[in-house]
Parts: C-alpha cells; structure tokens; sequence
C-alpha cells in the first residue's frame, strides 16, 4: 500500500509521462543515441516504435553502428532492438570482438555500456565484470559512471556483484542533494540503477524529476526519453 505522498507522485507521474510521450513523437529523431533512448522510451510505454526502428536499422552500416562512438551507439541501438523483441546478431558479435583484455576501449564508460547490451540480450560475460570490479577506485567515482557500473553488474549477475552493487548503490544515495543529482540525466541513471539494485528510497528522486519537467521535455531528447524510462521503471517497481 502507498502512501499519500507517492500517491500523489503517481498522479502527477501519469500527467508527465503523457505530455513527455507527446513531445517526443513530435521530434525530429535522427542521432543513433537519440533513435535508441526514444525507442527505448517509447516502447516501454507501449507506443509504436516501427517508424523510428527503420530509421535506426537502415542507419547501420555493415556489423554496427559506425559514428564517433560506434561502440557506444552500437551497444545502445542492440539494447533497444532488444527491447522490440530483436536480436541483433550481427553487432552483438561485433561488440564481442571489441573486447581485449577484458575490457572495451580500455574505458568504464565503453565497458559498461558493452555489458549492458550483452546483459540485455542474455550474454554472460565475467571477464568484462571483473575488469570492472577490480579497477574500480577514486577516478572512477562519479554518480553516473557508477550508475552505470552497477548496472552493467546487475545486467550480468546480480548475486556474484551484490555486495559491491549495495555499498556502491550506498554511495551514489550519499550523494543525492535535493532529491537528485544535479543533472537530468545523471539522475536518471542513478534512479534506473537504484531500482535495478531493488534500493526502497527512491520516491524522493522521481518527485524531483517530476519537477525538472517543463512544455512535455527534460531539457532534449536523450534526457527525455531516459526519464521516461525511469519513470516506466518506478512504475513497475511498484
């Protein structure tokens, strides 16, 4: 049973989410990153994703997605494919041969990312954990990159990670200032990984996100979409 409080925090959630659906169907979306948030988003909410699907697809040249990030980009676009109920093999395989020395680009960020696609799609990959879990230290501790940490963890084996993903979880809600963390898409990383983690306190956040909302949008599309996606998220939870 909720309270009044989360109650209310529902009723004004159903308001965002509508007015956020809206304005991003209403946006010209062409970025790969911004193709697969939106999918992503959208599809969560159960809206038609079959226009914004071709245009991703029809943007992949070859194995992946070949941009400034193709790492990156690629391991979005097979985690919102996933989503629609596509395997994409082809690029699936193509983040599988980046890997060397457990890692992807030598880099957190590309890591994490690979795992989380690979997570989504049923693929175990330890070397990949470890890395992570092992190198992890001071540089490393900002609340999005270890939002996304654990939730590449979480993706991969919850029971193996748990006691790194709960003192992490810890961290990241000792940094929370006002019911978020500074920047809209920072704080939707932190809150889909608090609530991957199974973390109760979470109310707080998506009232404060609820707030940064304004004419439909979080600021552009990516913050957008992510919100939306948190916001699917809390629902669910509950």
């Amino acid at each position: 049973m909720i309270n009044m409080d989360e109650n209310d925090i529902y009723i004004s959630a159903n308001k965002s989410v509508s007015s956020g659906i809206a304005w991003l169907k209403n946006q010209d979306i062409t970025e790969i990153k911004d193709l697969s948030r939106s999918i992503q988003a959208l599809s969560l909410w159960g809206e038609k994703t079959v226009h914004l699907m071709g245009i991703l697809l029809t943007k992949k040249k070859g194995e992946f997605w070949e941009t400034d990030k193709p790492l990156l980009d690629t391991a979005r676009a097979c985690s919102a494919l996933v989503g629609c109920g596509i395997i994409a093999d082809e690029p699936v395989n193509w983040i599988l041969g980046q890997q060397k020395d457990g890692n992807w680009g030598n880099s957190e960020i590309e890591t994490s990312y690979a795992l989380i696609a690979l997570g989504d799609t049923g693929i175990k990959n330890e070397s990949g954990c470890e890395w992570l879990v092992s190198n992890y230290g001071k540089k490393w501790e900002h609340t999005g990159t270890t939002s996304l940490i654990i939730t590449a963890l979480l993706k991969q084996d919850k029971e193996k990670y748990l006691d790194f993903i709960i003192d992490r979880a810890g961290w990241i809600l000792s940094k929370r200032e006002s019911g978020g963390w500074t920047y809209t898409a920072t704080s939707n990383l932190a809150i889909q990984a608090l609530i991957l983690a199974g973390e109760e306190d979470i109310a707080i956040s998506i009232k404060w996100l609820l707030g940064r909302q304004e004419h439909g949008n979080w600021g552009d599309i990516p913050a957008t979409a992510l919100s939306l996606i948190s916001l699917k998220m809390y629902q669910d939870r509950k």
